[in-house]
């Protein structure tokens, strides 16, 4: 009976490329979509609603962060060869879900991306589907032959995998939730602007159009005939047209940028708002309804701060103005408010509330209003100065993902040390043979 490694040289290359492969891909979905999880939990939202389904908010939050971190553990040991033979499996098992979910999204398109690979990489849903049939047929091979090649970490030490993997991947997540991502895949990027071009100009500004849902059934509203929330209607997307046509160029231009709006009057304010030169804090709230009353203090002192600094604070909010009056009231707001799409708020920051410091309309920082310390952002000694509270994300990453690979190149290190020790041996004993 042959040896269970006695297999052809092209079994192991292909098994070793596919483990690279499948490996791979799961690590890239996992890691993009743990840098952002506050984005992972809005396209799990979208899911959500198409099926009906309410979850509980902090269980959403905890299903998003174990799914990333399963993603991400589970490509980094297809590709080390850790737990060769459960390994597969579990990835096999991850197949079982998202392949027919993905079929499913191919067919009813109730989200326009399926959001595998977050923001970083947008692919149509059928081209996500064909991604999976390949990617399963990948994962069967492996569950046959991966068990026959070599795994980078000796059994021993794959429990220290698990930690440094779960640690690493966890630290990036609540890095992301509770500051910002520490890689930016979205429109607003820290160094430019905020608001679109052309905002205000009638002739120019191309019309915005709302797509809804309501028991199956999927209707086109203007911007002044949204239905109300208690109506059931579900938002699923938004588009922009000029006359009777929307071009690719228009569709993607009108999700780049934020529109912003009068509550009254719904005018279109975004040329005023943009043109402002000086350093100016924004509030921005995508979900009104969902924001404790607590933030309300928090929120009063940063206007306190702002007037006393010369920094213009301002509140850009979603939600129909009968939500954005009673959060008027109950948070006895000083600073003037505004209207945007909260599509296009929860794009350019990530959190309810959000937080941006702006000067001279660029972008210096972004973070959420649970992560600012009012003590030390009011401190007589910062005045003016909140630039400092900019955080160099890409540092932060270097640093988070250099320790990790520090960690893992040892226990690969260790682990061929005593096989190293054993073909030296070997050797040396064949030399000695040959001298006798």
């Amino acid at each position: 009976m042959s040896n269970k490694q006695d297999i052809p040289l092209w079994v192991k290359g292909l098994t070793w490329f596919l483990r690279f492969v499948c490996g791979g891909l799961f690590i890239f979905s996992g890691f993009v979509k743990a840098v952002d999880p506050w984005g992972t939990v809005f396209k799990v939202e979208d899911y959500l609603a198409a099926l009906d389904i309410n979850l509980l908010p902090p269980l959403l939050k905890l299903f998003v962060f174990g799914l990333c971190a399963v993603e991400f553990i589970v490509g980094c040991f297809l590709v080390l060869g850790c737990y060769r033979k459960t390994c597969p499996w579990f990835a096999a098992l991850i197949m079982c879900f998202m392949l027919p979910l993905s079929l499913w999204t191919a067919i009813t398109n109730p989200v326009p991306d399926c959001g595998c690979f977050g923001d970083a990489l947008h692919i149509s849903n059928w081209l996500t589907f064909g991604k999976n049939i390949i990617l399963s047929a990948g994962i069967i091979w492996l569950i046959k032959y991966n068990v026959r090649c070599l795994c980078l970490i000796t059994p021993a030490f794959q429990w220290l995998a698990v930690l440094a993997s779960g640690v690493f991947v966890l630290v990036i997540e609540i890095i992301g939730f509770y500051f910002q991502p520490l890689i930016d895949f979205r429109n607003y990027p820290v160094g430019e602007g905020l608001y679109a071009i052309g905002g205000g100009e009638e002739e120019d500004m191309p019309e915005l159009r709302f797509i809804y849902e309501k028991n199956g059934e999927k209707r086109e509203f203007p911007l002044d005939s949204l239905p109300e929330e208690d109506e059931d209607w579900k938002f699923i997307e938004r588009y922009e047209v000029k006359g009777d046509k929307t071009s690719e160029k228009e569709e993607k231009d009108s999700k780049e940028k934020l529109h912003v709006y009068d509550i009254d009057s719904e005018e279109d304010l975004t040329n005023e708002l943009r043109d402002y030169s000086g350093k100016e804090l924004i509030i921005m709230i995508p979900k009104v309804r969902e924001v404790s009353p607590a933030t309300t203090w928090k929120l009063n002192s940063l206007w306190e701060w702002s007037e006393a600094n010369d920094v213009r604070m301002i509140g850009v909010i979603a939600g129909n103005k009968e939500d954005i009056e009673i959060w008027e009231d109950l948070s006895m707001a000083s600073y003037p408010i505004y209207v945007a799409d909260d599509t296009s708020i929860e794009e350019a920051v990530r959190g309810n509330p959000g937080v941006i410091y702006m000067d001279d309309g660029k972008i210096i920082w972004k973070t959420s209003l649970s992560s600012i310390d009012i003590d030390d952002f009011t401190a007589p000694e910062i005045r003016g100065a909140a630039s400092i509270f900019d955080r160099d994300n890409a540092m932060i990453l270097r640093y988070c993902v250099f320790a990790y690979l520090i960690v893992m190149a040892f226990l690969i290190f260790i682990s061929f040390t005593p096989r190293m020790a054993r073909l030296l041996t070997g050797l040396a004993s064949k030399r000695g043979i040959r001298h006798h």
